[in-house]
């Protein structure tokens, strides 16, 4: 097995512009972190990492049996599910409902693209559902606007706020003692590097269950953590079913958010002025990565990625 030390991975992670953090766990538990303050002690956008944890939060109203993974949109929401009633969340956690990447209204006025989420909220959510027309159903493709309707869903059923439910419910109970869940103030967040058209500033996320969680390098090596020792949270059958296989394709299989190769779990994210990596290889180690800028040129996944393929070849 390769060097698993959290500082070779750090070196491998570095990013051209920016700084970078990351977290190695042993399958006892146990968290080596690497980067300098405040690489390690600010907060970053983790975006699409946060479907990893919308996904649990659905398993965890599953066993609290407020919900069903095959719970219809329609059941939820009446007719403010609009086109797609008979959409499930199972498929909304999975990407196989056959809803576009982003919402047929995600680009009418106002919208910025520098911070391309603030002015899309549940009133503009209901208006897409009337509008959308769903497309390959059954297979797998990636949709922000799925999941931005199923955090929407989870909050309705549970009449609860989704942060609420979110910060209480997923990161407390994971050990993400300083995440949090927009919204939320940029307080804390360190200063982010991107393009000319995406970057540079915080992306506000009214529905923040596609990509609006804040959190520190020790904050996902704690969800990390939780996903390779489910037994050390309260969170252990919400996250056996959310990491099972519910859907697959040629390319791998996909657990509820959680995509799936060779047995590795796996998500990233991104945001204009962030990027982040977390995997995990049951019974072996986990890995996180935050770094301080966008994608472009260069992403987090492939060092990432790389250094993961070395430490667990044989």
């Amino acid at each position: 097995m390769g060097d698993r030390s959290a500082a070779e991975l750090l070196e491998r992670v570095a990013p051209p512009k920016g700084v970078a953090a990351v977290g190695v766990v042993d399958p006892d538990g146990s968290i080596d972190l690497a980067g300098d303050d405040p690489a390690t002690t600010g907060l970053y956008e983790i975006g699409s990492i946060t479907k990893t944890l919308t996904a649990t939060l659905l398993a965890v109203l599953v066993d609290d049996g407020v919900v069903a993974l095959d719970t219809t949109v329609g059941a939820i929401l009446g007719e403010q599910a609009g086109a797609i009633p008979d959409v499930t969340l199972r498929e909304l956690a999975t990407h196989t409902g056959g809803l576009p990447r982003l919402a047929p209204n995600a680009f009418t006025v106002p919208f910025w693209p520098r911070d391309p989420y603030r002015f899309y909220d549940a009133k503009r959510l209901v208006k897409g559902l009337a509008k959308t027309t769903l497309t390959d159903p059954g297979t797998i493709a990636y949709s922000n606007f799925g999941f931005d309707l199923l955090g929407h869903c989870l909050e309705a059923a549970a009449r609860t706020p989704f942060k609420t439910l979110m910060e209480s419910r997923v990161l407390v109970p994971a050990g993400m003692t300083t995440a949090r869940c927009q919204p939320c103030p940029r307080r804390g967040l360190l200063r982010g590097h991107g393009s000319l058209l995406l970057g540079g500033r915080r992306w506000h996320q009214p529905l923040p269950a596609a990509g609006g969680v804040d959190g520190t390098i020790a904050d996902l090596a704690a969800w990390a953590r939780a996903n390779l020792v489910p037994d050390s949270t309260p969170l252990a059958n919400a996250i056996r079913l959310a990491q099972q296989e519910h859907a697959a394709n040629d390319d791998g299989s996909i657990g509820l958010a959680w995509h799936r190769r060779n047995s590795t779990l796996w998500h990233n994210g991104a945001t204009g002025s962030f990027q982040g990596f977390v995997a995990v290889a049951p019974g072996r180690m986990a890995v996180a990565a935050l770094a301080t800028m966008g994608p472009g040129k260069w992403t987090i996944d492939r060092p990432v990625g790389e250094w993961l393929t070395e430490a667990l070849a044989p």
